[in-house]
């Protein structure tokens, strides 16, 4: 009755083996994809550097915008303290 456990238990392994051999191999093209990501990520960073002034005049928009709002709906001071967080919160996401 040994002979047969033994035999799939072997079969287990070799199937267990397989597997970890496929996950190996997925893992290595998620790194390569991955790193064409980042590769690209880098690239717009750059472009981002050869135009200053976009970034300067949003955030002057941005700014000018929430300040208005918050004269509109008469917020308190302390309401206006958040608007350059928030000015920078969008200047780091979007531009």
């Amino acid at each position: 009755m040994a002979g047969p456990t033994k035999k799939r238990d072997r079969n287990a392994d070799v199937n267990l083996e397989a597997e970890v051999k496929q996950l190996r191999a997925e893992v290595a093209n998620l790194r390569i994809k991955l790193s064409e990501i980042h590769g690209r990520s880098d690239l717009q960073t750059e472009v981002r550097r050869d135009r200053p002034w976009i970034r300067i005049a949003a955030t002057v928009g941005i700014t000018f915008a929430l300040g208005r709002m918050i004269q509109a709906l008469r917020l308190p001071t302390a309401a206006a303290v958040a608007i350059p967080m928030i000015t920078n919160e969008v200047n780091r996401r979007y531009l």
